[in-house]
């Protein structure tokens, strides 16, 4: 498993705010993955992701098919990570035990 990089969430607002690693760049993306209010059908984002001022992606939340939990499925897109859409999902970071601390884990099978 790859991680492009980690978020905090706020528990509150769910809102959540992070960056993004980005190979030979010394600076990480900062990003913020905000719930959609705008949100009317089901193949709309619950979460838009913002890099400053660009949308650079959306997040969906499903459910795992053997446990039936919910997790967010994201779709990035910005011309400095790669030059294609990355896939990834938020799950734990390794080696934390706060459950706000979120990993963008790559999913390579999508």
């Amino acid at each position: 498993m790859s991680t492009l990089g980690i978020v905090s969430r706020n528990p509150e607002t769910n809102e959540m705010r992070g960056s993004i690693g980005l190979l030979g760049r010394r600076n990480p993306l900062g990003i913020e993955i905000m719930p959609n209010p705008d949100k009317r059908g089901e193949k709309q984002p619950d979460f838009r992701i913002w890099s400053g001022p660009n949308d650079i992606g959306g997040g969906w939340i499903k459910k795992n098919r053997e446990t039936g939990k919910p997790y967010i499925s994201l779709r990035i897109f910005h011309p400095q990570i790669a030059p294609w859409p990355i896939f990834a999902n938020l799950g734990r970071a390794a080696g934390q035990d706060d459950d706000d601390v979120l990993a963008l884990i790559v999913n390579e099978a999508a």
